[in-house]
């Protein structure tokens, strides 16, 4: 009987698994995350609450705008009747933002100079320009600028305008007295004395139109500020 001879056992083959299947979830739509639609809201939320309380922001300075425009107009249109009032009799404005005040002295110290012109018409003229210069810067000094302008939130420059025109148109009003005076005199003198006189009331003269015409265009400014402002047409001669 043979003998079978011992066989070598077989290597089992050892196979290496697959990588295992593994699950990736499917990410929602942007829109459809819940953490993301709170944070939106209360974006839109807050959002909304800003442009609301900007709003009102908005319209309580557009309230407070308009309400000082209003007390700015009050002002200017008290103090422009007051002022109109006051320099009636003194002249005429002369466009765009002049004053023409007692012509009929600086005509009259010409004349009498030149003897072109009568003494007693001088006098005359000169007796009725101190008397209307002295009645304007009267009325002008009792115009009270500070109840018209004090605590109603005007700034300071336009507040200056206010005091400025009165100030100075008062001073030239002043001035303009003066003058009439020495030439009243002027007219009743003769010689030496009647040119001294003259020559001093053309000085005086020359100064109170400086004044009269920088405080009228201060005034002229007032009503501007305040968006009152209507220019007046300079007169045109007749025939023209």
């Amino acid at each position: 009987m043979a003998i079978k001879g011992k066989s070598k056992p077989r290597s089992r083959r050892v196979v290496t698994p697959g990588p295992r299947p593994s699950y990736t979830p499917v990410k929602k739509p942007l829109l459809a995350r819940r953490g993301f639609r709170i944070g939106l809201l209360a974006f839109v939320v807050a959002a909304s609450i800003g442009g609301i309380l900007y709003g009102l922001a908005r319209e309580r300075t557009q309230d407070r705008e308009r309400a000082l425009a209003e007390r700015e107009r009050t002002a200017a249109i008290t103090f422009q009747g007051k002022v109109q009032g006051a320099i009636a009799s003194a002249g005429q404005p002369a466009p765009p933002d002049g004053f023409t005040a007692f012509p009929a002295l600086t005509t009259d110290v010409d004349g009498l100079q030149k003897g072109t012109v009568k003494p007693q018409t001088v006098r005359t003229d000169a007796n009725a320009a101190r008397k209307a210069a002295k009645g304007a810067w009267q009325a002008m000094d009792v115009i009270d600028v500070l109840s018209i302008t004090s605590n109603k939130g005007f700034d300071a420059a336009f507040v200056n305008y206010f005091f400025n025109a009165k100030e100075k148109m008062q001073d030239g009003l002043k001035l303009y007295e003066h003058a009439a005076l020495l030439l009243e005199r002027a007219a009743a003198a003769t010689g030496d004395e009647r040119t001294e006189l003259l020559e001093s009331a053309g000085g005086i003269l020359d100064v109170a139109a400086d004044l009269m015409n920088g405080g009228y265009s201060d005034f002229i400014q007032v009503q501007q500020e305040a968006g009152i402002f209507q220019p007046s047409l300079p007169s045109v001669p007749a025939g023209s």
